[in-house]
């Protein structure tokens, strides 16, 4: 499945929303403009061409246009055609990629009280699906009469709703999409987590998984990037740091807390991570604590 892939932060903002019941004969008239124009059909069937492309978007599927490319409708509606639309600007780039290529589980930095910029994410939506009406059209309703009663009050309240129907419309793709390999690593993912503290111990998680233990690391390895044992050093990573930043706890004895008993060999691990000692890491946490309460 095509798949549109924005990058965020900031989520895209809504211009407008709305609700039409399309008689037959109507047909979209062709243009081109700087937004992104979803189109979700309830009955009926809408004929549209984007860039030479021709869709034939029916009851329960929807079809985000792009910017800057035309299009129009090649053929008229033959039955009366209920459609909501969406307008939504975005001001970064985004790409079309393959569903399949989407590694869901993949591991983002995480920020810090000294970042200034946001992390580079992600947001995936469907150019051309099948989407869950049940549960998508009460979001839509909800847009389309905030819309017509927009003022101060509300129109933040808009744009979250906007978000939240952008989220659901990822959550129904990855739900869509999920694969047994996935579903796998997963399964790994939590044992690692409730057994990050313990040594690694191949065995004992093919018995907790009930899978082959080379088969699970690929799996977690497809959709995270991290091998089993480095994702285990992932996790212990992190946890030092929180310990680091809001703890007295010496660095040996979080080293010891989160797995390590070799406080050298958790300062080596800690460095190849995190680009600095764990001494100068709380350091600079509690220097900028002390700031922030200034």
């Amino acid at each position: 499945m095509q798949v549109l892939e924005l990058f965020i932060p900031p989520m895209p903002s809504l211009l407008t929303v709305g609700h039409s019941l399309w008689r037959p004969g109507g047909q979209h008239f062709r243009r081109s403009f700087e937004v992104f124009d979803m189109l979700i059909v309830v009955k009926g069937n809408l004929y549209m061409t984007e860039e030479g492309r021709p869709y034939e978007v029916g009851p329960g599927e929807l079809l985000l246009l792009e910017p800057g490319l035309q299009h129009w409708g090649h053929e008229s509606c033959k039955e009366q055609t209920e459609v909501y639309w969406v307008h939504f600007k975005h001001n970064l780039s985004y790409r079309s990629i393959d569903s399949h290529s989407i590694r869901w589980s993949a591991i983002l930095p995480q920020g810090t009280d000294q970042d200034i910029t946001p992390t580079e994410q992600h947001l995936y939506l469907p150019k051309y699906a099948n989407i869950d009406l049940i549960r998508i059209r009460p979001l839509l309703d909800e847009m389309v009469a905030l819309h017509r009663t927009l003022c101060k009050e509300n129109a933040s309240y808009l744009q979250a709703k906007l978000a939240e129907l952008l989220v659901g419309l990822q959550v129904g793709l990855k739900r869509e999409k999920i694969s047994r390999s996935m579903s796998i690593c997963e399964e790994l993912k939590r044992a690692l987590q409730l057994s990050y503290t313990e040594p690694f111990d191949a065995q004992a998680l093919e018995r907790t998984l009930h899978y082959n233990f080379d088969y699970a690391a690929r799996c977690l390895k497809r959709h995270t990037g991290m091998s089993p044992l480095k994702y285990q050093h992932y996790l212990r990573i992190e946890e030092a740091k929180r310990l680091l930043s809001h703890s007295v706890l010496t660095v040996g004895e979080i080293g010891t807390r989160v797995g390590y008993s070799d406080d050298n060999y958790f300062i080596r691990m800690f460095r190849a991570r995190i680009g600095v000692s764990p001494g100068v890491y709380r350091q600079s946490q509690w220097q900028q604590q002390m700031q922030d309460g200034l």
